[in-house]
């Protein structure tokens, strides 16, 4: 199953900007570059957050956006850091939009990091919210974007039926919601439901889905100014998807035509994500094809990169890690220091409370005293 992490732009970021009304220009300045510039807009946004003193809504989106751009940016870690602040203010907030919203970024870094357990944990809390929320006009397309997630969620973990489930709900959503966003955000989940059949070997649907998926130019000249390498990204996914299907048809010059087709825009950011995808195959077609240079060549080329992202998903994950360990120390801490103050207060208490009974019994011994020398003394 490809990994789609620039994709999820498209799922919030887009909804984030559009419509939007700041009360900072700076803000707006940020988001300008959330798109053209991640790096800048990321660089921006950690300024706006570290300068300024934000009232708790105007706090959620800045700390929305820097989720959104830290993962389009793969900075994982800041992305979670900022994505679990934001969460835990908009429940604070009873924001139940911003909750589904962050829920859903948060279990797509962890799907991609492949933590599925966490993965799975954050998209089911934003399915429960969904079933309790009236979402309005305006937000209709999240209920499609957290519904493609948890398809994604069971692909992951290849059990293609359910995930074909949720690809299809996601896809009614997206259907009904009619919003130009949604008509963007359908080819994601054509684009994943088709790479699923493709692995059930449901081939002719799977071409279907596939043509479905990709981007003609007068989808990328709409209103909604997707940029262009977006819409380059899902046709060479599409594509690497008919390769796939011409091997499974024993046709593996025609699946490495359009492979390689795919490579030369190597140098474009687009192929990013999808390139390893491309070397496994070439080096599967050319093993097919008994040329056993070539074969090994992509073969190393392939594990090459998989121990790239091997190690930087590894060096996140520590990271991760030690985060988390840090913060259980703090909440020790915090429990201890508790703990210490509950102590003294006790202490202080009990003090009170033994000092109020000393003084009580002394009064009494003193009554006592009292009443026995007035009776001693009548009698003598």
């Amino acid at each position: 199953m490809l990994k789609f992490n620039c994709f999820f732009i498209f799922l919030f970021c887009f909804g984030q900007i559009y419509g939007q009304k700041y009360d900072s220009l700076d803000v707006k300045e940020m988001e300008k570059y959330l798109i053209s510039n991640p790096q800048k807009a990321y660089d921006l946004g950690v300024k706006i957050y570290n300068d300024n003193d934000l009232e708790d809504n105007f706090r959620i989106r800045l700390l929305f956006s820097l989720l959104n751009v830290g993962n389009q940016t793969q900075k994982f870690t800041e992305a979670i850091h900022y994505g679990t602040e934001g969460l835990s203010l908009a429940e604070k907030s009873n924001n139940t939009v911003s909750q589904i919203k962050f829920l859903g970024v948060l279990g797509n870094i962890y799907q991609s990091l492949q933590v599925n357990d966490k993965a799975k944990y954050y998209l089911n809390k934003a399915e429960d919210i969904l079933k309790k929320t009236k979402l309005p006009a305006k937000e209709q397309h999240m209920r499609g974007n957290i519904l493609y997630l948890k398809g994604m969620n069971y692909a992951y973990t290849l059990d293609c039926d359910m995930a074909l489930e949720y690809f299809d709900q996601a896809i009614s959503e997206y259907q009904s919601a009619k919003d130009g966003l949604s008509q963007i955000n359908i080819k994601l989940a054509y684009l994943n439901k088709a790479h699923c059949l493709i692995e059930m070997n449901d081939l002719n649907d799977a071409e279907n889905y596939l043509d479905l998926s990709k981007v003609n130019p007068a989808e990328i000249n709409s209103s909604l100014g997707i940029p262009k390498i977006y819409s380059d990204i899902l046709n060479q996914s599409a594509d690497l998807g008919f390769a796939k299907i011409l091997t499974l048809r024993n046709n593996f010059s025609g699946s490495n035509e359009i492979l390689f087709s795919i490579l030369k825009l190597k140098n474009q950011e687009g192929v990013s994500d999808i390139d390893a995808d491309i070397y496994f195959q070439l080096s599967k077609n050319f093993l097919k094809l008994e040329d056993i240079e070539k074969n090994k060549y992509y073969s190393t080329l392939y594990l090459q990169k998989l121990d790239e992202k091997n190690k930087i998903q590894i060096k996140i994950l520590n990271n991760l890690l030690l985060q988390d360990q840090k913060n259980a120390d703090q909440k020790i801490q915090q429990q201890n220091s508790k703990i210490v103050k509950w102590s003294i207060a006790l202490f202080i208490l009990f003090g009170a409370v033994v000092g109020f009974l000393t003084l009580t019994f002394l009064k009494i011994k003193k009554t006592n005293d009292s009443i026995q020398n007035q009776l001693y003394g009548s009698e003598s």
